[in-house]
């Protein structure tokens, strides 16, 4: 009987197997595995590298973004106290008054410092810059608001400047607007200053310096006005009168006039209805043999006044 000889062959299961090493066939599900802890590790570096570096990078920004802090209180009632606090250390501080000089303070490597700073008069700004140890600096500034011991009284085209004080008053220094200081010596504790005011509106700032280097300022708008302007003279012709010729850059509104030095003889032309900048007038009276003698007061639409004085000996 013929017998057929059958050899098993190996069966290729696609799901479990599909090679073979050293005639042994490979799982997998090894290799799988394998793949997949290696994508699992590979993934794990990539974000742990990614989170680190935005960590490192949160860190140094926020270290960028370290800054001073800076605080002011009040002291006493003309002084404050400047305070101030950093994570690094403070290289300097330097503060100033409005446009004036700065003054520096060492921070002397700390990382807290604090200064007393008088209160100057008046309204005034104080700028603050801090510096740390890797010279990143930081401004800061405030206005402050004191009372001023400084009077202005404005009489027509004059200022009257007027301060008591406790101390002696070394000297003081007034300007109009942005023009250059000028000076006055006082050398007592008061001061009573006439000044004549510019024409139109201007600012007018003064300040006065004590024996102790204290500083008092005052500013304030003022709308100065020109005087008049008046001249005297005789009539051309007859030379038997007197002749006024008064102006003003707004409004002529009455002119007083008084003869001989006798307040009988005062007289008054009232303008207040006239549109007149200029003005000559003609005195409707004859001279006298001897000395005359005319004075003259004109007055504007500001009740600013200006006065002339003239004296004629007739043969």
């Amino acid at each position: 009987m013929n017998q057929i000889l059958s050899t098993s062959m190996p069966i290729n299961d696609k799901k479990n197997k599909i090679k073979y090493k050293n005639n042994k066939p490979v799982d997998i599900k090894n290799i799988l595995k394998f793949f997949a802890i290696s994508i699992l590790i590979f993934g794990t570096l990539v974000a742990g590298t990614g989170v680190y570096a935005i960590y490192k990078s949160q860190i140094e920004k926020k270290d960028e973004n370290l800054e001073p802090t800076i605080s002011i209180e009040n002291k006493t009632e003309t002084s404050i106290l400047l305070k101030v606090t950093h994570s690094k250390n403070i290289e300097k501080v330097e503060y100033n008054w409005n446009n004036e000089d700065k003054i520096v303070v060492n921070g002397k490597g700390g990382q807290y410092l604090e200064e007393e700073i008088e209160l100057p008069a008046g309204t005034n700004t104080l700028h603050v810059l801090v510096q740390d140890e890797e010279g990143k600096e930081i401004k800061y500034e405030k206005q402050y608001e004191l009372e001023s011991n400084i009077n202005f009284e404005v009489s027509e085209n004059k200022i009257k400047i007027t301060y008591n004080g406790q101390k002696q008053i070394s000297y003081m220094t007034y300007k109009w607007d942005e023009e250059e200081e000028k000076t006055i010596e006082i050398n007592d504790t008061k001061i009573e200053q006439e000044l004549e005011a510019l024409k139109g509106l201007h600012t007018l700032t003064v300040s006065v310096i004590d024996e102790n280097n204290k500083k008092d300022t005052k500013s304030q708008k003022i709308n100065g006005v020109s005087k008049p302007q008046v001249t005297i003279d005789l009539d051309e012709e007859t030379r038997e009168h007197f002749v006024i010729y008064a102006s003003d850059d707004n409004k002529i509104t009455k002119i007083e006039i008084r003869l001989d030095q006798d307040d009988n003889k005062r007289y008054e032309l009232n303008l207040e209805d006239k549109d007149l900048k200029e003005l000559q007038y003609t005195l409707p009276i004859d001279l006298q043999t001897g000395e005359n003698f005319i004075e003259v007061k004109v007055y504007n639409d500001k009740n600013i006044s200006n006065e002339s004085v003239a004296r004629y000996t007739k043969q």
